[in-house]
């Protein structure tokens, strides 16, 4: 295979690897879930202003790679702990709801970052994946030649605004869905989507933790704790 053909896989790898772990319909769901209540117009400025928060979230670690997680201190699986945490919170505010439409108006905003940027379009999986592709596209453009390797670069940003706006897409036309399925409907899938919440944001933790493990033994191990 030549060069320029692997630089043209590795894009069609990257978008695709992004989509699948950011998962645009699962966004979907839970945003039909806490905007109900929300006019058309509030729906679509809280659609726009999440993916202005979830494209600059994904381009800066894009553009600075695990540099962040170094300076902080912090690895990967401390991030997927802490995403599953603030996932857990929404989770329980989808399964016991105790705002009214009103009160949903006044936190449109706040829900644009959380969750729907981070965790969801812009979770801890999808922000690792970047930083894993843009690594390897990175790695192309030092062992391959510029061609190559420039067109791996461009895949990765590729691959988020192809994300990013399917992802927007998808929930500025939610209310196609939620008509669909209409009040009785739309309680049913709340529920449903809250307890789904819940679940992933257990696995975030359980992944968050298996993520530690492997250095929270290691550190027993030079502690003496295990001989």
């Amino acid at each position: 295979m030549s060069d320029l053909g692997l630089g043209l896989e590795f894009i069609v790898g990257a978008i695709i690897s992004i989509i699948v772990i950011s998962n645009p319909i699962s966004t979907s769901a839970v945003f039909i879930a806490l905007t109900e209540g929300l006019s058309p117009e509030r729906k679509r400025a809280v659609a726009t202003k999440s993916i202005r928060y979830s494209s600059g979230i994904l381009v800066f670690f894009a553009l600075t790679g695990l540099l962040v997680f170094q300076i902080f201190g912090f690895g990967i699986g401390a991030f997927r702990i802490a995403g599953g945490i603030l996932l857990f919170s929404t989770s329980v505010g989808m399964l016991y709801p105790k705002e009214s439409g009103v009160a949903a108006e006044m936190r449109s905003n706040d829900i644009s970052l959380i969750p729907l940027a981070i965790p969801f379009t812009s979770g801890p999986g999808t922000i690792v994946t970047v930083v894993v592709l843009m690594s390897e596209a990175m790695n192309m453009l030092t062992t391959k030649d510029v061609l190559t390797g420039g067109l791996a670069v461009f895949g990765v940003y590729l691959g988020i605004a192809v994300t990013v706006y399917i992802s927007y897409n998808m929930m500025i036309r939610s209310e196609r869905i939620d008509r669909f399925f209409g009040e009785g409907g739309r309680n049913v899938v709340t529920k449903l989507m809250g307890l789904m919440v819940m679940a992933i944001s257990i696995q975030f933790v359980i992944n968050g933790i298996k993520d530690i493990l492997p250095e929270f033994a290691q550190v027993l191990n030079d502690s003496g704790v295990w001989l």
